[in-house]
Order: C-alpha cells, then sequence, then structure tokens
C-alpha cells in the first residue's frame, strides 16, 4: 500500500488551544490541521502560515486532561504541552487516534520531572482567582466587582477584564479569537478584508472623552489603571475551576427568548423583558405593518444624485487600492489626492465658530459663502493621525452612503501646504440626542419618531454591510425641523463575504450588546441591541448601569443580559414589545432594521415637525 504524502491533510478542524510558557493561562481560537507528520495550528482557517507547529516524531504521549470537557494533551520530548479543547467525545477520541498512530515515540518513554505551567483558574473555597497577570488582579482590586460576582460568573469577570484592558491599550483591532459554537469543520474563519472609517466626532461636543466613558457624569475607571505595567491579555482566557475545590463553579447561563413570530397576530400581553433581569419565556409577536408616511410630512433633504456606475465602478477600484495598513504622511497625502477637492476651501466657506476640540483636530461650524448655508468643518492635523489610512476610507465610503438619516458628507480638502485636511458635513444645529433628553421629558410617539428615523439610516447601512458600532443618543443629531440623523463613524466596519461576522471588540460601554462584551463573533444585529439602549435613554434619561464604574458595567451586561426597566407599567405594549426584539441577549431571536422599521411602536409616530419644540432650549448660532 502506497504511503501517503507527508502534506496529506488527515483531519482539520476548529479547536481552543492552550500552550506551556508565557501563554500558559490562555486559551486561543485556532484552527488545527494534523498531516501525516505535523500537527498545525492557524489563526484562522484561511491562514496559510501556522502559528505553531508540533512535529509528529517528537510526541511522546497523547492523553484526555479535566481542563475541559472535551480536552486532550498532547506532549513532546522537550518538554512541552499543548491542550486541545474539542466539542465531542467523538471528534476527541478521533483526534488522539490519528495522532497517536502517527507519533512513533507515544508510549516509549516519559519525562518524570514535567510540571504544569499555572492557568487563570477560579477556586470556589478561597473565592479568588488564581493565575491572573498583575495588572488585571490591580483592576480587579480597585474595581467594584466583588466576590460574590466573582463566584457567580468568574468568566463573565475575566470577559470585562479582558475587555476593559484591550479599550484602554486603543486596540480595537484584535486577532480573531471567539467564534461562537460550530460544528467541527464546518466554521467559517474571516480574512481582514474589511473597511474601517476614522472617527468624524460629534459636531458639538468635545471629542476628547475616552471611548469607554459616556459624555455625561459618570463614575471614573479605577485608578490603577494608568502607569501599570506587567503582561497584556491577548487572547481570551477561559476560567478553570480549580483542582483544588471540591465543587467547581460553571459559568452561569442566561436563557434567551424564543425568536419572535413575525405574523399578523398582536398581544397586549407585558414582555417578560420589563420585570426581571434575565429574561423569559416567549418574545411578542409583532404585526408587519407598513408604516404611513404621515407621520413623517418634512420632505427629506435632497439627496445627490447616485453616480454612474462607471464611477461607483472607479471608487471601488481607488478602495481596493488602499489597504488596511499604517501608510505614511507621503503615501496618505498620495490617496487622499485621488478623492479630495483641488479648491481651497477658505474661498467656499467662511469658519463662523469652533464647537469641537481633539486631539488631533477641531470641529467648526462654517458658512457656505455662496448660498449662505451653515455647514460642520472637521478639520484634521495630519501629523496627529493615528491611522492615516482611515482617512481615505471614510472619504471614499461616504460618498456611496448619502442618505435622509445620515449626516451627509459634502465635500473634502488639503490644504496649508498639505498639512491639514478638511473634512466638509452638513451641520445639524439641533445637536445630539443627548442634550434633547436631557433637557426634556420624551413622549412615546416622540421617541417613535425618533426611532423610525434612526432605524431608516441603520436599514440604509446594514442593506450595505455596514456595522455602525457606536450607535447612542451622542451620535445621534437632530436639525432645527426635528430630522434626525446618524453621525460619528469612527467605529464602522465592512462587512464581506469573506467576513460576514466581526470578532473586534469596539463601541461604548453602556451600549454594547452582551455579544460584543463575551467576545463572541456579532454582525449588524450589535447596532439594534445599541438602539435598543438608547431607547432606555430616552425613557429613563440614561442608559442602564450608567452609575457603575465601567469595568463592573462590563460585567453586568455580560451576565444580566437584558436590563431591566425602571417603571415598565408606565410604558404601552408597543413600547415594550419594541424593547424586546432589540434586546433579546439571543442574538437570532433579536430583529433586524428591515423589521423594526415594519413594528406596531412606530406607526404611533409623531410627525417630524412636532420634535422641532424639543430645541426651544438652544440658543441660534448665527
Amino acid at each position: 500500500m502506497t504511503r501517503p504524502a507527508p502534506t496529506t491533510i488527515v483531519r482539520s478542524g476548529s479547536a481552543k488551544l492552550k500552550e506551556d510558557g508565557l501563554r500558559s493561562w490562555i486559551w486561543s481560537q485556532r484552527w488545527v490541521i494534523l498531516r501525516e507528520e505535523t500537527l498545525s495550528f492557524h489563526k484562522t482557517q484561511t491562514s496559510s502560515t501556522p502559528a505553531g507547529l508540533v512535529l509528529l516524531k517528537e510526541v511522546i504521549n497523547v492523553t484526555r486532561t479535566d481542563l475541559k470537557p472535551y480536552c486532550l494533551e498532547v506532549e513532546t520530548k522537550d518538554g512541552g504541552t499543548f491542550n486541545l479543547a474539542l466539542e465531542s467525545d467523538e471528534i476527541l477520541y478521533g483526534w488522539m487516534d490519528d495522532i497517536y498512530s502517527r507519533s512513533p515515540l507515544v508510549g516509549v518513554s516519559n519525562p518524570t520531572d514535567f510540571v504544569h505551567q499555572v492557568h487563570v483558574g477560579f477556586d470556589a473555597i478561597s473565592g479568588a482567582f488564581t493565575g491572573l497577570p498583575e495588572q488585571w488582579t490591580k483592576l480587579l482590586t480597585s474595581s467594584a466587582i466583588t466576590k460574590e460576582d466573582y463566584a457567580n460568573n468568574p468568566q463573565a469577570v475575566i470577559d470585562a477584564l479582558e475587555f476593559y484592558t484591550d479599550v484602554q491599550k486603543g486596540e480595537d483591532e484584535l486577532d480573531p479569537f471567539a467564534y461562537g459554537h460550530h460544528h467541527h469543520q464546518q466554521q467559517q474563519h474571516q480574512s481582514s478584508n474589511l473597511i474601517t472609517f476614522p472617527r468624524i466626532n460629534n459636531q458639538l461636543r468635545s471629542q476628547t472623552r475616552p471611548n469607554l466613558i459616556p459624555q455625561r457624569v459618570a463614575p471614573v475607571p479605577p485608578s490603577a489603571v494608568r502607569g501599570i505595567g506587567g503582561p497584556k491579555p491577548t487572547r481570551r482566557p477561559t476560567v478553570q475551576a480549580s483542582t483544588e475545590s471540591p465543587k467547581p463553579l460553571a459559568p452561569v447561563k442566561i436563557q434567551a427568548p424564543e425568536p419572535p413570530r413575525l405574523d399578523n397576530a398582536r398581544t397586549n400581553a407585558t414582555p417578560a423583558i420589563v420585570g426581571t433581569a434575565k429574561p423569559t419565556g416567549r418574545a411578542l409577536t409583532i404585526k408587519p405593518t407598513i408604516v404611513p408616511t404621515q407621520g413623517n410630512d418634512q420632505p427629506p433633504p435632497p439627496i445627490p444624485p447616485k453616480p454612474s456606475e462607471a464611477l461607483k465602478k472607479q471608487a471601488e477600484a481607488k478602495l481596493k487600492q488602499i489597504r488596511n495598513s499604517d501608510l505614511t504622511e507621503a503615501q496618505l497625502l498620495s490617496k487622499l489626492r485621488m478623492v479630495v477637492s483641488t479648491q481651497d476651501p477658505q474661498e467656499i466657506y467662511a469658519k463662523i465658530k469652533k464647537v469641537g476640540q481633539g486631539a488631533s483636530g477641531s470641529v467648526y461650524v462654517a458658512k457656505d459663502l455662496k448660498n449662505g448655508s451653515k455647514v460642520a468643518i472637521k478639520q484634521m492635523n495630519v501629523k496627529l493621525q493615528m491611522r492615516k489610512d482611515l482617512i481615505v476610507n471614510e472619504i471614499l465610503v461616504m460618498k456611496e452612503s448619502p442618505h435622509p438619516n445620515i449626516v451627509n458628507f459634502l465635500d473634502s480638502f488639503i490644504l496649508f501646504d498639505h498639512s491639514e485636511i478638511w473634512v466638509v458635513m452638513e451641520f445639524m444645529e439641533g445637536g445630539p440626542l443627548t442634550d434633547i433628553i436631557e433637557n426634556n421629558n420624551l413622549k412615546e410617539d416622540q421617541i417613535a419618531c425618533i426611532c423610525l428615523q434612526s432605524c431608516k439610516g441603520l436599514q440604509h447601512l446594514h442593506n450595505q454591510n455596514i456595522i455602525h458600532r457606536d450607535i447612542k443618543s451622542d451620535n445621534v443629531l437632530l436639525d432645527r425641523q426635528g430630522r434626525v440623523k446618524i453621525t460619528d463613524f469612527g467605529f464602522c466596519a465592512k462587512l464581506t463575504k469573506q467576513k460576514s461576522k466581526r470578532e473586534t471588540m469596539v463601541g461604548t460601554t453602556y451600549w454594547m450588546a452582551p455579544e460584543i462584551v463575551k467576545h463572541k463573533q456579532y454582525g449588524s444585529k450589535v447596532d439594534i441591541w445599541s438602539l435598543g439602549i438608547m431607547v432606555i435613554e430616552m425613557i429613563e434619561n440614561e442608559p442602564p448601569y450608567l452609575n457603575e464604574e465601567p469595568l463592573k458595567a462590563l460585567y453586568l451586561i455580560a451576565t444580566t443580559g437584558t436590563p431591566q426597566l425602571k417603571k415598565p407599567e408606565r410604558l404601552s405594549n408597543e413600547l415594550k414589545s419594541f424593547l424586546q426584539l432589540c434586546l433579546s441577549v439571543d442574538v437570532k431571536s433579536r430583529a433586524t432594521s428591515d423589521e423594526l422599521i415594519q413594528h406596531d411602536f412606530l406607526t404611533k409616530s409623531c410627525k417630524v415637525k412636532h420634535l422641532a419644540p424639543l430645541l426651544k432650549f438652544k440658543p441660534l448660532i448665527k
């Protein structure tokens, strides 16, 4: 019988890998490939270069361990160990048999002085974690997370710690490591082919706040965050119960509601969401209703004509030339020349007032010298841009995404010897929804009107496979006529066929969907969750957990799931049903933007012009 070639793939599939050494406390999601002579570990299924490699001729032992339910351990003659967590007994023993039969040294000899490295664990007797990095220990000590929280859900504590430190470090694009639960060999890993946009900040607010902190009074993060050394976790660890503990604690699982049915039956029952912190039972059925247009009597602002197919293909070709990597200043300017206007903006616009200041630029209200209309100008210093390539991406994409419920891009310029970039957008004089919430008590028909317009903007983005990823009241603006528009595309991501789900962790803590905090894959429905949190803002004047420090808020989002309303009895059944569909912990049960637009609650929308009186508190900018 002919022996298979060394490169022949014997078995492959997704597994969680824990190695010894410096990474002994981390479980990383990997695509594992067994060939006739090697066992290799890849970051994704499409990665050609392995992140790790084991020669089977050096393997001396293959055994099952109890680190995880379906876990095997591979030992090599130099004392190295590799633990693989799989999905079932059948898969586990399949891997063991195939590795064993191809490892000539297995059973010959075993080291007598091998010692396992310490991994992150939780001792149920002492109520303490073991093996935590120093940075996490200090964070945990100074946080509001209690020992009772540790015991209730130790994995959620680790999730919160990792997420918090990642965002504090400013890393919003990490290597993929959480892929959800997929069947063996059916996992579709994604490439890094995506589009992200630089942050065009709120036109009427300071731009200096950290991304984790909302734009209002809230508890400060733990003081121990600043100036802490020690290793930074770069992959998601999974908490293991200590072997010294007689009763290891498993993470608490939250029961998710069943998927809603979109049929013609309508119910007036109060959904389970509003009375409990852990949603149970069936989500309310909703009646598909075409939202009448009379609720929006104000004509939308004119939309720029769609570019011709030739121009569109030309823009797409330009976009493909721009890779998501760090550009030098010269490279940035070269790319920008392809997309910016060549005129001098100072001959077109006259600045009126500075309304925002950030580390890398300022925002001004300006007047168009031709017609006297006001615009917003984001003025950016090229040298201070951390990710120069993203500026070009944003300009290209915004040109292709005009919509009545999205703050529209008007033009862009390079000036002052190529040291500054100006991005011109329409000016929303009413300012952010945050200000409207703080200065008014919104009625349900007004909330419905704001939601309807926001949903239309999200529907437009989602239909182009774009996720906003930072929906909140600070990023929803109003004009003087009551028109509502989404802004701030700093965290947007483009979904492609190769990357139908995202794994990066961005957004603002209190509006963040549970699947992001738990490091799971996510799609456009994270925007729907954030919309639901924004609705709670409009009802209760603040998002859930705002009075908690960010680390504790992350823990609560991961463990509590659907937030509890303070006074649900004051709300209509339609509004509670709308919230139910936005804030379903089960992503499959959460509504899409297409479904939300048909919801009964939005038929209660007032006319757009009836939002204008909410802006009486705001002085005009002359």
